[in-house]
């Protein structure tokens, strides 16, 4: 058999309930066990734990008792057998021999109910009570002597009937439209509506709705159909349609991305609204002589022509598939303007809205350099903008003013955000002493070429037995156990305060 670990509790061959000088002495959730012979010391053969909160002593606030011989003796007999001294136990069928009670109380939860003490077998039911039940032969004897006597009343609109149970019958009669049919043996009692001259089948249909006469019994005398108008003729432009409300749909459908159509209904009303979509689509060229405003997901196929002069787009996102845009195409000569894009922003510093420039410094005739080049405050409208231009950031460098600043005595400092050295071989050697005064953050592999000290965060050594398991011994370098050879072994202290080991036992000891 595999090595097991073992646990053992609090036992005792000679005290019942586990106390020392009167007290309880197990803590939350701890067990214990008297095998100590029940029938000569109170408590014996019983298993024990400890429940509820823990004192300043950590002694639990009561002991419980969940088991033990004690009980387990009073179960060892044959099912559905009532044995005197043990618990019932009913058999496969809930089946128990014999039970012997003094009284029976049938009852509620939690209730105070009655208590039957004796069966009556007296066929009159004489010196009945609420503490006994009656015999079948009684009841019957009884109900059999009673029945006989009793009569049976019947009120009608107008009079009344005293019907003998034993002498007399009562006829149900049918009236007015009603007959009535009884059949012998069965028991069973038929009231049938008499026919009318009305023919049986279904009146009415999707063209048709159906005509009724009543009689003065709520009866159909006549029945018939009366015809409904079922066609709408719609006139269009061009063409024209007949509408058959029984079985069309009245469609009034829009061009895709041209014009959009909604039918709406409100109480009585149903309204049909036609616009322009959000996304619009002109299939052919579109001229605009005036300004134009375009609002988002505007889509034109053929050519686009603004003669005006402005041309607003609106929109939070525009889509442009040619690769390569031209800015500038009608120039010829020498204009003297740049080129590129104008932007507005909102300065924090000043609370207000600027505008910059970011572009081509073009136009030899006005000294331009013929460089990309960005400007952060601009003042004028015009398209011809002038040094001093202010710095731009790509990627890891800052032109026109470095990050990245190195000093006579080799000190490597950023004016803003972090130093991150990457090396494109994947190593970095530093062949010197290095001082770190900051923290270090290793995320990767850390090899050193001597055993980092305790005094230093290390363990003094560089190697340790196979298995072992580290443990402090208060001078220098850290000790390590002997490997354990048990499975299921835990590492415990045999003494207060010894050298911590390897069981495959855990002893509660005694009580």
């Amino acid at each position: 058999m595999a090595q097991k670990t073992r646990i053992k509790i609090l036992s005792s061959d000679s005290t019942g309930v586990p106390l020392s000088g009167g007290n309880r002495i197990l803590r939350q959730g701890e067990m214990a066990y008297s095998y100590a012979a029940h029938g000569s010391v109170t408590g014996g053969d019983r298993l024990y734990i400890g429940t509820g909160a823990e004192d300043g002593s950590g002694i639990a606030g009561a002991q419980e008792v969940i088991g033990g011989v004690y009980f387990t003796e009073m179960l060892d007999h044959t099912k559905g057998t009532l044995t005197a001294n043990s618990a019932i136990i009913v058999n496969g069928n809930s089946h128990v021999d014999a039970i012997n009670v003094a009284s029976l109380r049938v009852d509620s939860d939690g209730g105070t109910g009655q208590v039957l003490t004796s069966v009556n077998t007296n066929t009159t039911l004489s010196g009945a009570s609420n503490a006994q039940i009656p015999s079948a032969l009684a009841v019957k004897t009884y109900v059999d002597t009673n029945i006989t006597a009793q009569d049976l009343d019947l009120r009608g609109d107008s009079g009344t009937i005293a019907l003998d149970l034993d002498s007399e019958t009562l006829d149900i009669a049918g009236g007015t439209g009603l007959t009535t049919v009884a059949v012998d043996g069965t028991s069973t009692l038929t009231v049938n509506l008499d026919n009318t001259a009305v023919t049986a089948g279904s009146y009415g249909s999707t063209t048709q709705i159906p005509t009724f006469t009543v009689d003065a019994q709520g009866r159909l005398t006549a029945a018939g159909v009366a015809n409904v108008a079922t066609a709408l003729t719609v006139d269009g432009d061009s063409g024209t349609g007949d509408v058959d409300l029984l079985t069309d749909d009245l469609r009034i459908v829009g061009t895709a991305n041209e014009i959009s159509t909604t039918v709406a209904k409100s109480g009585t009303d149903v309204t049909v609204t036609l616009a322009l979509p959000d996304d619009v689509t002109i299939g052919d060229d579109l001229t605009v002589t005036g300004d134009l405003n375009v609002g988002a997901n505007t889509v034109i196929t053929g050519n686009l022509t603004v003669n005006g002069t402005t041309t607003s787009v609106n929109s939070s996102e525009i889509t442009i598939d040619d690769p390569v845009q031209v800015l500038g195409d009608g120039t010829n000569s020498d204009d003297g303007l740049d080129r590129g894009i104008k932007f507005k922003y909102y300065d924090a510093a000043s609370s207000t809205v600027k505008q910059g420039f970011f572009g081509f410094d073009g136009g030899a005739s006005n000294a331009g350099t013929e460089r990309f080049v960005f400007k952060k405050v601009i003042t004028t409208d015009d398209d011809d903008l002038d040094a001093p231009w202010g710095d731009a950031q790509f990627g890891g460098v800052q032109a026109g003013n470095l990050n990245l600043g190195i000093s006579a005595d080799g000190t490597i400092t950023t004016s803003s955000g972090n130093l991150t050295i990457d090396s494109a071989g994947g190593t970095t050697v530093i062949n010197d002493t290095v001082d770190l005064n900051g923290s270090l953050d290793v995320s990767g592999a850390l090899t050193l070429g001597t055993a980092l000290a305790v005094a230093e965060g290390g363990t003094g050594v560089v190697s340790f037995t196979n298995n072992g398991v580290v443990y402090g011994d208060g001078t220098s370098a850290l000790d390590v156990t002997a490997a354990s050879t048990q499975v299921g072994a835990l590492l415990q202290t045999a003494t207060a305060g010894g050298v911590p080991a390897f069981s495959n036992v855990i002893d509660g000891g005694t009580y």
